[in-house]
């Protein structure tokens, strides 16, 4: 029957395969030990139908040292959340603390199921899961071990206390100090404890005075006992207590004097004390009393034995205590190997050293490593492991004809994807034993590649893709890789199910140009550029050159840029410039975001920005030239003032302003004007006479303004 103090011996590899073995007979339809519980926090993912709420997935894990407190559970419930699962079971064989309990009652109820060493031991033995053998027998052998001490009842008090608990409590204090061994693995073998009668003796003297005398021998007396502050308190317990009861293995009583030896002993030491003739020393009380004086102890430690003498009763404590000999390791460690890996030992190897021995060695297949307690004969660690050419060896064995397409080796397991007559299967080796379980069978590889070729090119612009190679990921998934003249393609196939998970896709540049050619009929692709996750095609047709996004799988298709072809946005060019003056001729044509056309006519001057796709005047930068200024401007003085013939003075044309100063001059006066360069409109104008003191005057001012 599963008890308590049974889980807490139970190794965490053992009581992870019983937790398996409960969580099969409880229902669960899948269940699956976590290869690596260092890395997600976990030792057991299970799945389980519920009628009404579905499938339910429950993760476990493990607490080992201790009591699981509150940092455990709140970490717990992270990883249940990481794993989104519908809740965990966190079994601590020791128990959980105070703010655990709180925690795990307020917070997580419902979310965190606890289990300690009490409740896993009545559910194993509710789902009549039994004890394993070799637990029993080490239960039943500590029960044997445990030492048995006789009561022997005294026909006198104590005068000190004995115990035979205190007394090991100082061996194992001591024992702890000087050895790798903890005071609690200390246990009593035997009690042999020596006991010596003395005599507590009231007396008095004729001259009033008295006391209590503790006559130990004829050497040792103490006459007035009850003046030490030591043994008064003794002395006052004794006059109450009873007869002792003490227990030990064996006993030994010393009696050093009789009852009448004390008598006279005392006598003659009170009458020399106080000078005084015995006949006047009275003996009003005398009463036997039982002294400890030192206790031989024989204690187990594991698997050895020690002494020690202890000076009763506080005095000093001897203890002896010698390594095992080197040939018990060997023999433990040979029968554990031989007893994990079923195999004989060829060879072994001992390192001694203080506070550890290690037993090395080797059998056929496995290497091991033993270390034990060299005074307790404690096994400390035990690891065998199989080696890299046996794991190899044990697969072909189990699977002829087979291919190992990897290994995963870990600590104390390997996991080996298998091809086994076109079918992936994902296996297990315990390393410590040799022991292999089937943990996946994948769907055969034939319908897989068929399946995720007809998803492939019944979705994409591709077709022919054929199986190029294949990998089995996390040994739960199957990655396909399929080539063809249009692309490629990668599978995920869920090893489980043989659904497609997820996939990749990236065709060819070939293929990514003949998508554009068949978007655009009459253009043919120039270039095509590979990006990271795209292609960019250049094409040409008639009147247009264009650019077009392809996404790498071949189902996006965007046109990022259109422009006219450079003949023909020459010739929409010099249309365009004709239209502002027919004599203008383009001088330059330039592709920036637009296209910008230079020109220069009779009476024009400027740019045009014309849209890089449909050649429309998006803007106008035009300028009159300086000689049509010239020539409007003569043309409006004579209209305007009659003159006839005329003289450019001076022309100064500010570009940058915009706009032209210019000066003639006539027969009847000076004139003066500044003209918008752009529309050719006069912003302003001023005239002044030729002779006179005021004319004078007047042209000072007006060439100042329009210098």
């Amino acid at each position: 029957m599963w008890t308590v103090e049974t889980i807490m011996s139970v190794t965490r590899e053992r009581l992870v395969d019983l937790i398996v073995e409960l969580l099969k007979r409880m229902g669960f339809r899948e269940y699956e030990k976590v290869a690596r519980r260092g890395e997600w926090g976990l030792d057991i993912v299970a799945l389980r139908s519920d009628p009404i709420a579905g499938t339910e997935k429950i993760v476990i894990a493990v607490h080992e040292k201790g009591l699981a407190s509150s940092r455990d559970v709140n970490v717990f419930a992270d990883i249940i959340n990481s794993q989104k699962a519908d809740k965990g079971i966190l079994v601590s064989p020791a128990g959980f603390t105070k703010d655990a309990k709180l925690l795990l009652s307020r917070e997580y109820r419902g979310r965190i199921v606890p289990w300690d060493g009490e409740k896993l031991a009545s559910l194993l033995n509710n789902y009549s899961i039994p004890v394993p053998d070799d637990l029993k027998v080490a239960e039943r052998e500590e029960k044997e071990e445990k030492a048995v001490l006789n009561e022997y009842h005294l026909d006198a008090p104590l005068l000190y206390d004995f115990s035979p608990d205190k007394v090991l409590e100082r061996v194992a204090k001591i024992v702890s100090s000087r050895f790798p061994v903890k005071a609690d693995e200390v246990e009593l073998a035997s009690l042999r404890v020596d006991l010596d009668t003395a005599y507590i003796v009231s007396w008095s003297v004729e001259e009033g005075k008295r006391g209590e005398a503790l006559v130990l021998s004829g050497d040792e007396m103490i006459l007035n006992a009850e003046s030490d502050p030591k043994l008064a308190n003794q002395l006052r317990k004794v006059k109450l207590d009873s007869p002792a009861v003490i227990q030990a293995t064996e006993r030994t009583i010393n009696t050093p004097l009789s009852p009448g030896e004390a008598v006279v002993l005392l006598k003659e030491r009170a009458a020399r004390e106080f000078g005084v003739t015995e006949n006047q020393v009275r003996i009003i009380d005398r009463r036997k009393v039982y002294i400890p004086r030192r206790a031989e102890v024989e204690f187990r430690v594991g698997s050895n034995r020690g002494k020690a003498l202890v000076e009763l009763p506080d005095g000093k404590v001897e203890v002896e205590l010698r390594a095992l000999p080197e040939k018990y390791f060997i023999e433990r460690t040979v029968k554990a190997v031989s007893k994990e890996t079923g195999e004989e030992v060829r060879a072994v190897e001992v390192i001694q050293k203080e506070r550890k021995i290690t037993v090395r060695g080797k059998t056929e297949r496995f290497s091991f490593e033993a270390s034990f307690n060299p005074y307790t004969g404690k096994l400390l660690h035990l690891d065998t492991r199989m080696s890299d050419d046996a794991v190899r060896k044990l697969i072909e064995s189990s699977y002829p004809g087979s291919e190992i397409l990897g290994i995963e080796l870990n600590k104390k397991s390997a996991v080996a994807d298998v091809l086994v007559n076109g079918t992936v299967l994902a296996v297990r080796i315990d390393l410590r034993n040799g022991k292999m379980e089937e943990l996946a069978k994948f769907p055969p590889l034939d319908g897989a590649i068929k399946k995720a070729k007809e998803v492939i090119e019944s979705n994409f612009p591709v077709k022919g893709l054929e199986l190029s190679s294949f990998r089995v990921t996390g040994h739960k998934y199957l990655e396909l890789e399929l080539e063809g003249e249009d692309g490629r393609a990668r599978v995920k196939i869920d090893g489980s199910t043989g659904d497609m998970l997820d996939y990749y896709l990236e065709i060819t540049e070939k293929r990514a140009g003949e998508l554009v050619a068949e978007r655009y009929p009459g253009y043919s692709v120039v270039s095509v550029i590979a990006e990271k996750d795209e292609y960019l095609v250049d094409a040409e047709g008639e009147t247009h050159e264009i650019r077009v996004r392809l996404s790498k799988d071949g189902k996006v298709i965007e046109e990022v840029d259109r422009v006219l072809r450079r003949k023909l946005a020459e010739k929409m060019a010099e249309e365009r410039v004709r239209e502002i003056d027919p004599e203008a001729k383009v001088e330059g044509i330039e592709l920036a975001e637009n296209w910008v056309v230079r020109f220069t006519g009779v009476s024009k001057v400027g740019e045009l920005v014309l849209h890089r796709a449909t050649g429309g005047v998006i803007e106008k930068r035009v300028n009159f030239t300086e000689r049509a200024i010239e020539e409007m401007y003569r043309k409006h003085v004579k209209e305007k003032y009659g003159e006839g013939e005329l003289r450019t003075e001076r022309l100064t044309h500010y570009k940058d302003r915009g706009y032209v100063h210019i000066k003639l001059s006539g027969s009847r006066g000076l004139y003066y004007a500044r003209i918008d360069s752009r529309t050719g409109k006069i912003l302003k104008e001023d005239t002044a006479p030729l002779k006179g003191f005021t004319a004078k005057l007047k042209q000072m001012q007006l060439e100042r303004e329009y210098r």
